[in-house]
């Protein structure tokens, strides 16, 4: 199936389920746009550039829905409204900063591939959830305790450095 035929399809499912939610007077998590970008995701990574066409409010809605597993809360949105009229490399680099150094998102381990902002320099942890991806969650939980030597050692020893 080519990507126009898949977006297409993923559209017409998105318009069923959000006119299901609305009959049965609920509303939908996300937009149209943001739903697309989540069904092109993996479960454990998420590339950029699904999520790079997206609006700066979309944008906000797809990270926390992938990255987080959750919809964005009321003190967040009302912080992060405030900076969606910036330029969209300004306010993606400040969100994915303040999203990947957090503890929440590091129990997660969704892995974010793909992404040209400078935000993986900022935050080292990311090149651990890069190598470890296919580990369990509680031996990635142990690692990530170890000291950055210990660390190092483990993955020189697992042939990832």
């Amino acid at each position: 199936m080519n990507d126009h035929t898949q977006d297409t399809l993923l559209r017409a499912v998105y318009r069923i389920v959000d006119s299901r939610l609305q009959a049965a007077g609920e509303a939908s998590l996300c937009t149209e746009n943001v739903f697309c970008a989540l069904a092109a995701s993996a479960p454990d990574k998420v590339s950029y550039t699904q999520l790079a066409r997206l609006s700066n409010e979309d944008f906000l809605q797809a990270v926390y829905l992938t990255l987080l597993g959750r919809p964005v809360d009321t003190g967040a949105l009302h912080r992060w409204r405030q900076h969606l009229q910036e330029p969209k490399e300004v306010f993606r680099s400040a969100l994915l900063h303040s999203v990947l150094a957090s503890p929440e998102y590091r129990s997660r381990l969704v892995l974010l591939t793909d992404c040209p902002l400078p935000v993986a320099s900022a935050v080292p942890q990311l090149t651990v959830a890069a190598s470890v991806q296919g580990l369990p969650p509680r031996l990635i939980r142990l690692y990530r305790m170890l000291p950055p030597f210990l660390q190092r050692l483990a993955k020189r020893i697992a042939g990832k450095e």
